[in-house]
């Protein structure tokens, strides 16, 4: 789990954990210099989970990365500290991995706090090249009750293969750091999409989530790192030309973004598309020839 000022929600999520049934578990808490009142309160109300403490903020990616490294269980479960799981969560996805060995990974239904709506059920792609939730604000009585695949897993609640993370990893890094936050999730699901893996929801594991608690305190930064890396990860997944034929679609997603932001996402296309030919050049350099998506 990793964590800046999580709160009162983190502990819930901390909570959650310590019920689950039916799996050993063990947490560590990846601290990305949140005050040192709530590093102590970790100490005093959760002493079970190991806290490893930095004094930046090394971004979701860069601090699930570190945790992962200080891990050796071959499962790995990735949550955020405001998502809160229900007990047979962790042990029904440990059960479908187990089933089936060319899953990397798998998660439950991550529903609304208040339980009504699906918040996600995975990532799937839309017209405009977003990645978006699978199954996204469907009233929770339309979901499916049978485990169904999904093009990608969102990190919210999702348990992996460390077979298969181990397999896609880059320099001993699971994430790419460069993400720091937002669409971390989407290039590691491709990358292992590519490498030959699925990936499955199963609606009987159920999360429930507030949602973008720490990205609400920076709402231009959280538009600004999702308008960037979105490109960063089109311009390493997607062939050319599927791109150069959608180029208004992807464009116009930017603009849906800076609007979002308010006032000051004015600014968002200034500082985003004068860096997309430098970041479709550095992106082809990194990834090298690959093929693309499958249906891309």
């Amino acid at each position: 789990m990793v964590n800046r000022d999580g709160g009162g929600a983190l502990f819930r999520a901390l909570a959650s954990l310590e019920r689950q049934s039916g799996v050993s578990l063990s947490v560590v808490v990846v601290d990305n210099a949140s005050d040192e009142s709530e590093r102590a309160r970790i100490a005093r109300e959760a002493p079970a989970a190991r806290v490893i403490g930095f004094s930046r903020n090394l971004g979701f990616a860069g601090g699930a990365n570190e945790g992962i490294a200080r891990t050796r269980a071959p499962l790995v479960l990735l949550l955020n500290n405001d998502a809160v799981l229900e007990p047979s969560y962790v042990a029904r996805l440990a059960a479908r991995l187990e089933l089936d060995a060319r899953l990397a990974g798998a998660q439950g239904l991550v529903l609304s706090e208040d339980g009504r709506r699906v918040d996600s059920a995975g990532f799937e792609w839309n017209a405009r090249g977003e990645a978006v939730p699978v199954l996204a604000e469907a009233d929770v009585t339309a979901a499916p009750r049978e485990p169904f695949e999904v093009p990608g897993l969102s990190a919210t609640a999702a348990l992996y293969r460390r077979e298969a993370l181990d397999a896609v990893a880059r320099g001993g890094s699971v994430f790419d750091d460069a993400f720091f936050a937002y669409y971390e999730d989407v290039d590691l699901s491709l990358r292992l999409a590519r490498a030959g893996w699925r990936f499955v929801c199963d609606p009987g594991a159920v999360a429930r989530h507030e949602g973008s608690r720490t990205g609400r305190r920076t709402p231009f930064r959280r538009a600004l790192w999702t308008t960037r890396n979105r490109w960063r990860v089109l311009f390493r997944h997607f062939r050319a030309s599927w791109l150069a034929g959608r180029f208004p679609s992807l464009l116009r997603a930017d603009l849906a973004h800076a609007r979002a932001a308010g006032w000051s996402g004015a600014a968002l296309p200034l500082l985003v598309w004068p860096r997309i030919p430098w970041m479709a050049w550095r992106a082809r350099r990194e990834a090298g020839r690959l093929s693309a998506w499958p249906g891309r």
